[in-house]
């Protein structure tokens, strides 16, 4: 098998996810419980908690800038798309709202890249059907999303805008230091207090060098993207927010419900060796893209999403790459590599018979992607493990039924 599909999930890191179980069963008590048991389990989870934290500074160009008293601040989560919704469904909270800058004659209003996971973009539909005002800032052809155009999109009811650092489908690294800049000045220009800015770096932490300015409000991160396991994340909060879910007050209140202890000390593992093999992977990752873009250079037709892609690129993580096959739909080619023992992901699948826009599609139009492009596309992502090998396979195998396939 040649996997090639590491931006929907890393393969596990198994010697620590053993190593962290083990550590685990001897500490099984409730971390908040307060016998024995419960205090061991308890130093586990804060052990992990600076561990990550620590990775976390140590990816960043700068640490990060400090907050409110008591901030920066590491909440665990279920998943990354927990990481994301919290401060978008803490604006329900009407304490919050009132911390910001919402004019009472108007309704809230968020500000969202139209090229947003479905965690944040499905999550912002929602508010809006519960009465937000929502506006979806199209990226340029290239897939980036400009600061100005943010800056125009912000209003004096503008609670709250969220941009993703790495996009998902085709690796654009947006301008998070030139966007927060254009809030700031938004915001002063229209003297309010600048509004919560929350960034999805699910797709950055371990894979690229990253910075979260001081407009920055919150991140998010997810483990089984850096080969922990699935259905555990985090939030970095650099300020208070009150969420809307209560329960236990676990995580200093802000994500309720026992702490999976186990998972966590796999994450902030797997955060930590991410980390400190960077440099050496992210050397690695540029030259598998330069094989693999000179590669889908090489099939007649083929063409690179976005279009100005080259290799060495530093707009793009070399960890993604998006391409489309006219003539051949992205869920077929899918289909018919898997066969091969090959597995990438679609850009965008069939729509189906009942007329459901297809995943991935939303994005590429948004970027203005033809539709026929759009449906013909599929994303190849690599991780540490991927081999030169592997991707000229790839390659041969994809020139191959693409000749015998397409219509």
């Amino acid at each position: 098998m040649i996997y090639l599909d590491w931006a929907a999930t890393a393969k596990p890191d198994e010697q620590i996810l053993t190593e962290s179980i083990a550590e685990t069963l001897e500490a099984f008590g409730n971390p908040s419980s307060q016998h024995n048991l419960g205090k061991q389990a308890h130093a586990l989870l804060e052990s992990s908690r600076s561990r990550m934290m620590t990775a976390i500074q140590h990816a960043m160009n700068t640490p990060p800038s400090p907050g409110q008293p008591g901030y920066p601040k590491l909440v665990f989560t279920a998943s990354g798309t927990e990481a994301d919704q919290i401060p978008l469904l803490s604006l329900l909270n009407k304490k919050n709202i009132s911390k910001m800058p919402a004019d009472k004659a108007e309704r809230p209003h968020l500000v969202i890249s139209a090229i947003e996971h479905a965690a944040i973009h499905n999550q912002a539909l929602h508010l809006q059907n519960l009465g937000f005002e929502v506006s979806f800032v199209k990226p340029d052809p290239e897939g980036f999303i400009q600061p100005k155009a943010v800056a125009k999109a912000i209003r004096p009811s503008t609670v709250l805008v969220t941009v993703m650092l790495v996009n998902n489908e085709i690796g654009a690294i947006q301008d998070i230091q030139g966007i927060g800049n254009a809030i700031e000045a938004s915001s002063s220009t229209l003297r309010m207090k600048a509004p919560w800015f929350h960034v999805d770096c699910v797709q950055a932490l371990g894979k690229i060098p990253f910075s979260l300015p001081k407009p920055v409000s919150s991140a998010a991160f997810s483990a089984h993207k850096i080969g922990g396991p699935k259905g555990i994340g985090a939030l970095l909060l650099f300020k208070e927010l009150i969420p809307l879910a209560q329960g236990g007050g676990q995580e200093s209140g802000y994500r309720s419900g026992t702490e999976n202890v186990a998972s966590i000390g796999t994450f902030s593992r797997c955060a930590q060796k991410s980390l400190a093999g960077l440099s050496k992977n992210l050397e690695h990752a540029r030259r598998l893209e330069q094989l693999l873009l000179s590669g889908l250079a090489s099939i007649p037709a083929c063409q690179l999403i976005p279009a100005v892609r080259s290799p060495g690129d530093s707009r793009f993580s070399p960890w993604i790459v998006s391409a489309s096959f006219p003539g051949l739909s992205g869920e077929v080619f899918q289909r018919a590599l898997s066969q091969q023992g090959i597995c990438i992901s679609t850009g965008s699948a069939c729509s189906s018979s009942h007329g459901t826009k297809a995943k991935g599609r939303r994005i590429l139009e948004a970027m203005g992607i033809a539709p026929e492009a759009s449906f013909c596309s599929i994303r190849i992502s690599t991780g540490p493990d991927s081999t030169e090998a592997e991707i000229r396979t790839f390659i041969e195998t994809a020139h191959r039924l693409y000749i015998s396939l397409k219509t």
